[in-house]
């Protein structure tokens, strides 16, 4: 029974790593929550609240118009911009290709407005 709980986690770890590795700049739990939510409700995007960590130097108040269309969107301190709205995974694979950002944390909720 030990060499089974031994092969689960080595394929769990394994799984987490491919995970991280696609996902580059997008925070493992959000993007796992957001996946699990696409899948059990799939009548609407999820309601996500990100934190989007922006490299030093970036012109925010740019990126804050930019996620203006899609998303309620604040400035938070001098490298971050907070964003509530639904989203998919695919739209935060497609927000993290920004080279500007270097990294997405928040939360993901089944909520909607």
């Amino acid at each position: 029974m030990l060499y089974m709980s031994q092969n689960v986690e080595a394929q769990y770890d394994n799984f987490l790593e491919s995970l991280v590795s696609k996902l580059g700049k997008i925070d493992l739990k959000l993007a796992t929550d957001v996946m699990y939510y696409e899948r059990n409700f799939t009548d609407v995007e999820p309601k996500v609240e990100l934190d989007i960590h922006y490299k030093i130097g970036s012109n925010l108040d740019k990126k804050k118009y930019e996620l203006e269309s899609h998303y309620m969107v604040a400035r938070e301190g001098k490298n971050g911009i907070r964003v509530v709205g639904l989203a998919s995974l695919a739209d935060l694979v497609e927000l993290s290709k920004d080279p500007d950002i270097e990294r997405i944390s928040g939360f993901a909720t089944c909520a909607s407005y």
